[in-house]
C-alpha cells in the first residue's frame, strides 16, 4: 500500500517552513495509520543553496512515502520533492477522506500517463475490420499527444507497412504528404476536418 508522508507543526498543517513533524501514514485495513514520526528543526536557511539542502534534509525523512501532504509548499522546497518524484498535495485537512482522495488522485494520474505512454509508443494507424484498409484520426491523436507530429505518426506506417488503403482524418493535409508522389489522395472537407483517403498508386 502507499504511503503518504504529512509534513505538519506539532500535527497542525501550517506553510512547510514552520513546519518541524513528518507523519508517515500507512493504509491498514480500511484506517490510515501512523507507521512512523520523525521530529526535525523548522527550517532556517536564508540562501538557496541553505534551503536546499535542509529542504533535502526533511525530504529525506518521507524516505518511502509516495506522496507529500502540507499546508503549503511552494518554491525549492516544492522543487526538491517534485524532482525526487514525490506527489505533492497541499490541503487544511489530514484525514482519512483526504488520504483516500489523494491516492485515488494519484492512481488516476498513473493510469493517465500509462495511457498516454502507450499512446505515444502505439501512434500511427490501425487496421480496420477489413484486412488491409487502416484508419488514423490524427486530430484526436494530437489533442491528446500534442508532441506527435504528423511524420512521425505516419511515416514508419507508409514507409513499412503493406497497405490497401488509409483513411486518414485530420485538420488539414500535412504539406509532406500533399507533395508524396508515391500514393493516391482523395481529399473531403467536413465538420471543419479534412477526410483523406489514401492509396498506392497504381503502375
Amino acid at each position: 500500500m502507499e504511503k503518504i508522508a504529512v509534513i505538519s507543526k506539532d500535527q497542525e498543517l501550517v506553510p512547510f517552513l514552520y513546519c518541524n513533524l513528518v507523519e508517515i501514514f500507512e493504509k491498514v485495513g480500511e484506517q490510515w495509520q501512523v507507521v512512523r514520526t520523525a521530529s526535525f528543526s523548522p527550517i532556517t536557511g536564508n540562501t538557496i543553496e541553505k534551503l536546499r539542502k535542509e529542504a533535502e534534509a526533511i525530504m529525506t525523512l518521507a524516505e518511502d512515502a509516495k506522496a507529500v501532504l502540507c499546508r503549503e509548499l511552494s518554491g525549492i522546497p516544492f522543487s526538491v520533492f517534485n524532482q525526487n518524484g514525490y506527489c505533492i498535495f497541499c490541503s487544511e485537512k489530514a484525514d482519512q477522506d483526504t488520504f483516500d482522495g489523494m491516492i485515488k488522485d494519484i492512481e488516476e494520474s498513473d493510469e493517465k500517463r500509462r495511457r498516454k505512454e502507450a499512446m505515444i509508443q502505439n501512434a500511427g494507424p490501425v487496421e480496420t475490420q477489413t484486412p488491409g484498409i487502416y484508419f488514423l484520426d490524427l486530430v484526436q491523436l494530437q489533442k491528446e499527444c500534442p508532441e506527435i507530429s504528423s511524420k512521425k505518426a505516419l511515416l514508419p506506417f507508409l514507409s513499412h507497412t503493406p497497405f490497401l488503403e488509409l483513411q486518414l482524418v485530420c485538420a488539414h493535409i500535412p504539406p509532406w504528404l500533399e507533395t508524396y508522389d508515391s500514393y493516391e489522395k482523395k481529399v473531403l472537407n467536413g465538420n471543419g476536418k479534412v477526410h483523406i483517403t489514401i492509396t498506392r498508386k497504381q503502375c
